[in-house]
């Protein structure tokens, strides 16, 4: 009988430490799986320029906006961050795709895509952006499909990061 208890605990006890477990390396990785960051080999002005000619010579591409995210919070009473900028860049093909359907009008607030360029403290030019892959996942379905589309064309055109999108 004591045999059984001690085992009954233990079978317990590791289920629970393995809920734990998992909810730490989720609660820890999940950031880091959601949103992508690369190092540019470019300056800051540098990478801004070539990654708005790549999405913009790339077809059915175009950038919408670039924002000084640094000038914006100047203006509005911020301290200065640094450079800064948030590139905002768009598909007719795709988001017509996405949003014709009423159930998923919903995801145009996630729309224009973007990128957003910064220098670090240490002088070195990152690039991040939401990773298509983690994000397609979410929802399943078409829109899955789509986002998993636009992932392949957007690592196309950011080639000189290695930019890819992977689940992990």
């Amino acid at each position: 009988m004591k045999k059984k208890i001690i085992i009954t605990v233990s079978v317990i006890f590791g289920f629970i430490a393995g809920i734990i477990f998992s909810g730490v390396v989720i609660s820890i990785s999940s950031g880091e799986m959601m949103v992508r960051e690369f190092k540019s080999p470019y300056d800051f002005e540098k990478t801004v320029e070539v990654m708005a000619n790549q999405i913009n010579n790339s077809e059915g591409w175009h950038v919408t906006d670039i924002i000084d995210q640094n000038q914006e919070i100047i203006s509005t009473g911020g301290s200065p961050i640094g450079n800064y900028k948030i590139i905002k860049y768009c598909s007719g093909k795709y988001s017509g795709r996405m949003l014709k359907v009423d159930d998923q009008k919903k995801m145009g607030n996630m729309m224009p895509k973007t990128f957003a360029v910064y220098e670090k403290s240490n002088g070195q030019v990152y690039i991040s952006t939401m990773n298509g892959a983690v994000m397609g996942k979410f929802f399943g379905g078409e829109v899955e499909k789509i986002i998993e589309e636009v992932s392949l064309e957007v690592e196309a055109m950011m080639g000189f990061i290695n930019l890819k999108y992977s689940l992990f």
